[in-house]
């Protein structure tokens, strides 16, 4: 008992500081989105109970805007997590420049989500973009296309690009994860006669299982509450193709001026990444036969 106290005290400057940084404003959003709050975001103005959420649920805005958020979300989830167990699996290998390799993973990462959102924006430009020159050289594409101004494409190329980097990160975790499993194992499954496919699907699936978790949660969250990248790209446009709920709320706190409303969208954001979370996690979860 000694021990837990000793080990808790050390943990409680920590927890304090989540405390104030993470709880009391997610209690005060949680507050704000009770009232219509006055346009200088002074004061706490008139209570309207449940009238901000009633708002916004009857209001085809914001489901257009979850279906678009939710469409952005499972190509990021998708994309960072396949593009990132290849990059993984592909790096524990032994191989000439492996460990420059492993080096480089780190440069995406680092950067911020606004730079790369800005970098992607050049790639993609009609006029001077590099995949434009690429596409042209290949004959896929006979004139530049401004794929952020199509809204049939605008989505998907600002999901991409916020792929890009967190697959990075993810075959980061994921290679830690290979890294502590002992190679005798896959080794004595391929003497049995086991092929790859099913010494990946019984060994190396239900090794990775807790690193998959947490690459999943993290995933489901920044991929839900993704805004740097839309806004450097497109800033919600082109008309709301692009409008995810993150960036519908920086509109209704910094532009309307309605901090009633944005909290209460910021609050069922913050419910759907849960939701999202928790599935992941049972999912995930789930017993896999070995």
């Amino acid at each position: 008992m000694p021990n837990r106290r000793f080990g808790f005290y050390l943990a409680l400057p920590a927890i304090l500081v989540l405390l104030v940084l993470l709880a009391i404003p997610a209690l005060l959003t949680l507050f704000q989105s009770l009232f219509v709050v006055p346009d200088d975001g002074i004061g706490i103005g008139q209570f309207t109970d449940v009238d901000n959420y009633l708002f916004i649920f009857k209001n085809e805005i914001f489901w257009a805007t979850c279906l678009r958020s939710i469409v952005f979300a499972a190509i990021f989830i998708i994309g960072s997590t396949l593009i990132g167990l290849a990059g993984a699996l592909l790096l524990n290998e032994k191989f000439v420049g492996r460990l420059f390799l492993r080096g480089l993973l780190v440069l995406p990462w680092a950067c911020p989500w606004l730079i790369v959102g800005i970098i992607w924006k050049w790639f993609l430009d009609g006029n001077i973009g590099l995949l434009n020159g690429v596409l042209m050289r290949l004959n896929l594409i006979s004139s530049n296309q401004d794929f952020l101004s199509n809204p049939d494409t605008a989505l998907v190329m600002t999901a991409l690009a916020a792929t890009w980097r967190q697959s990075c990160l993810v075959a980061l975790l994921l290679l830690a994860g290979l890294q502590t499993m002992p190679r005798d194992i896959w080794d004595a499954a391929s003497v049995d006669g086991a092929g790859i496919i099913q010494r990946f699907r019984h060994i190396t699936l239900p090794w990775l299982r807790p690193a998959l978790t947490v690459v999943t949660v993290l995933n489901v969250i920044y991929g839900l509450m993704q805004f740097d990248v839309i806004f450097a790209m497109t800033q919600g446009g082109p008309g709301s193709a692009t409008t995810l709920l993150s960036y519908l709320i920086y509109r209704q706190f910094f532009i309307f001026t309605n901090f009633g409303v944005g909290s209460a969208l910021a609050v069922a954001l913050a419910v759907i990444a849960l939701i999202g979370g928790l599935i992941a996690v049972k999912t995930l979860y789930r017993k896999i036969e070995v």
